[in-house]
């Protein structure tokens, strides 16, 4: 959708761990751009992966009220679209607010109630049992795991007592996680401590973008 202060949100969806820039087009010339990225739990609810794909770009321009054809574009892959666009009142300030707020993201209860949105078994795969436990810990306690904590783990991972799926859901379900913030990393923060490599197709080709 386009906003009447001239912002365009939408989202774009590919089964990678890195965020797009998606470049919006009106009959040929560029007109904004944004880093496809923002949680919107309606793409987690929808099965589009982890739901971090949302984007708002500003408008370079002002675009005619009505019915507009625009082009959403992520590298060389484009998607056509037919937006309405509302008159166009002009680009609202921006607030210190809007400048300092943290990006939204998503919190415990939405991974929970979607866990096979990551590839864990992926992770646990790429990284070995003692890394992965360290990164579990790491994304839900903030904190390291004991010697014991580590090695009850490993040896549960090892006899398959336990997935690598449900050990996260252990640790973000635990009574310590209950007295913590409920956000959690995005996986498209530089920091994000699983292997970013793990996600299934990640060729540019798969692409679903829209503006709305």
């Amino acid at each position: 959708m386009t906003t009447g202060d001239g912002e365009v949100l939408g989202w774009a969806y590919a089964a990678a761990a890195v965020a797009r820039i998606v470049t919006i087009r009106h009959r040929g010339t560029e007109i904004a751009a944004a880093r496809a990225c923002l949680f919107r739990p309606d793409l987690l609810r929808a099965g589009f992966g982890h739901g971090h794909y949302g984007f708002r770009a500003r408008l370079r321009q002002s675009l005619p009220a009505g019915r507009v054809p625009l082009t959403l574009s992520c590298g060389d892959i484009s998607v056509s679209v037919r937006m309405d666009v509302p008159p166009q009142t002009g680009a609202a300030p921006c607030t210190v607010e809007a400048l300092v707020a943290p990006p939204t993201s998503w919190t415990a209860a939405d991974l929970l109630s979607h866990p096979g949105c990551l590839p864990w078994e992926n992770y646990l795969a790429a990284m070995g049992g003692a890394h992965f436990i360290d990164a579990a810990f790491r994304f839900a306690l903030h904190r390291w795991p004991s010697g014991a904590e580590a090695g009850v783990h490993a040896r549960a991972l090892a006899r398959g007592s336990i997935t690598a799926e449900g050990l996260v859901a252990r640790l973000l379900r635990s009574h310590e996680r209950a007295d913590m913030k409920p956000s959690l990393m995005s996986p498209h923060d530089p920091d994000f401590l699983f292997d970013s490599g793990c996600f299934p197709g990640t060729s540019p080709g798969n692409l679903d973008a829209h503006a709305r």
